[in-house]
């Protein structure tokens, strides 16, 4: 079964969508932690679901993820960096989820209402979701896979933002159910 240690300090929307997914049994995977920053919302999901709930307090993120040493580290809305330390020791085992098909519309101060700005902006007829692996580098991580998203006339960021978080739902936890099979 897949352990895995959720990375969050948002509202936590796709932390309690692969939960749900968990409770219904289409996902068997196990979350084994929330890392977060002490006032997240994201910690009354993990309160909701009985998941433990272990703060980061300065540059302490390596040594809790050791501890608890997940199969994989699910990120979802954390905005901080990540030291390099904690890429190095958990390479290839922390993936995160973005609100467009990257590489477009990603990188530094991409991120939430920004990218869809963004994307309405350009002009584009077709956005979408992209979960991948975590390094470095601001979104530029192997893609493990994109779903698209229709940009639809009279859209604005919000509305579009609702409608790429519904994707971000339907296909954050089939990443990890596609995991769970080779752990």
């Amino acid at each position: 079964m897949l352990k895995f240690s959720m990375l969050s300090s948002g509202r936590g929307s796709n932390f309690e969508a692969i939960m749900q997914r968990i409770v219904s049994k289409e996902l068997i995977a196990e979350c084994i932690s929330l890392i977060t920053l002490p006032g997240s919302k994201s910690i009354d999901v993990a309160n909701k679901h009985g998941i433990p709930v272990r703060l980061i307090e300065g540059d302490n993120l390596l040594s809790i993820l050791q501890s608890e040493n997940p199969d994989l580290v699910v990120m979802s809305g954390y905005m901080r960096k990540i030291p390099e330390n904690v890429f190095e020791y958990f390479e290839n085992r922390i993936i995160n989820i973005h609100p467009s098909l990257l590489p477009a519309f990603g990188g530094k101060g991409c991120y939430g209402i920004h990218v869809h700005k963004k994307v309405l902006e350009a002009g584009v007829k077709i956005t979408g979701v992209t979960v991948h692996f975590t390094n470095k580098d601001y979104d530029s991580g192997k893609i493990i896979t994109q779903s698209s998203v229709p940009v639809l006339p009279g859209d604005t960021p919000e509305i579009l933002a609702s409608r790429v978080l519904q994707e971000e739902h339907n296909v954050y936890w089939q990443v990890l159910r596609d995991f769970s099979g080779v752990v």
